[in-house]
């Protein structure tokens, strides 16, 4: 009785697993004899039960009972051969960098390791620009009579120094556009004036020669340190422009104003938005007297003194 049994759950197997008549396989192996493929042999193992499926494949394959697809035990584990995966890192590099991840996520949020995650993020973003310090010393450098014959300088020494603010470690000049505007108006009595009449000659706000961005540090006008920016100027009639013999100085005005905002990218403008400081003005007057004119004067000066303004820069 069990013979017969099992002859019928052979049959029964060999029945499950008999390909159709078309299948493109069906040249290279005899009727009932085709190897069993893993879904077949799942429908069998449910079915029928294991050992229906112990004979199907031995009688097919010629070979010992084996049930290559049988459901895992907790013991058992297929190897990277078995499953077909190429030999490497295990796991690999994207599963490590991955569960990395949501490891310092899972730290985060527990507190113990953000501290350094947050701390990474923010050396990674921009440091805020804070408003600087504008800081303008001045004094007069020239002589206190001036003579027509005379060979005189009549000026004055400035500095405008831009400090950044306190903390920064952004330098200056990535952090800010600074640059400085002039207007003056001078009175000359020239060698062929006509009964001594001065030559007026008056300029309106412009920025002023070298001193804006790029800084030119070549000829010590501009200092460019990490911390400050400073504009080294000497504004007047000195070195080649000085007033020599048969000239003389009436009047002189010179203003000066400057002006500061975030640093902006590509070639230096004068556009908006920008903080502007207030005027700071020079006057020099020296009264000709024409029915003397050998005779020397005394120079009148109003410097414009010191100053420090707290900038504010726009948004």
């Amino acid at each position: 009785m069990r013979m017969r049994e099992g002859r019928e759950e052979a049959e029964a197997a060999r029945a499950a697993i008999r390909p159709p008549k078309d299948d493109a396989h069906e040249h290279r192996f005899a009727p009932g004899h085709v190897p069993m493929t893993p879904a077949q042999t799942i429908a069998l193992q449910r079915t029928a039960g294991n050992t229906a499926v112990s004979r199907a494949v031995g009688d097919s394959s010629g070979a010992q009972p084996k049930i290559p697809w049988a459901a895992r035990t907790t013991n058992s584990k297929r190897t990277q051969d078995d499953v077909g995966i190429e030999r490497g890192e295990s796991p690999p590099q994207q599963q490590q960098r991955v569960a990395k991840e949501q490891q310092a996520t899972r730290s985060t949020r527990s507190g113990r390791a953000g501290t350094t995650v947050k701390g990474k993020e923010k050396a990674e973003e921009p440091e805020e620009i804070g408003n600087p310090t504008l800081q303008f010393t001045s004094q007069y450098v020239g002589p206190q009579t001036q003579s027509l014959a005379g060979n005189q300088e009549i000026g004055f020494d400035q500095v405008a120094t831009l400090r950044r603010a306190d903390g920064m470690t952004t330098p200056a000049e990535e952090a800010y556009d600074f640059w400085q505007e002039v207007a003056d108006e001078n009175h000359q009595i020239a060698p062929n004036a006509v009964n001594y009449r001065p030559k007026k000659s008056k300029r309106s706000w412009v920025v002023d020669g070298p001193f804006r961005p790029p800084y030119n540090t070549e000829d010590g006008t501009i200092v460019n340190a990490a911390d400050h920016i400073s504009f080294n100027d000497s504004p007047g009639f000195s070195g080649s422009m000085r007033m020599t013999n048969g000239y003389w100085l009436s009047v002189y005005e010179v203003k000066f104003r400057w002006k500061v905002r975030r640093k902006q990218g590509g070639r230096f403008t004068k556009n908006e938005p920008y903080w502007t400081s207030d005027e700071m003005v020079h006057r020099v007057e020296s009264a000709f007297d024409p029915q003397n004119p050998d005779a020397s004067a005394q120079v009148t000066v109003n410097t414009a003194g010191n100053r420090t303004w707290n900038v504010v820069l726009p948004d």
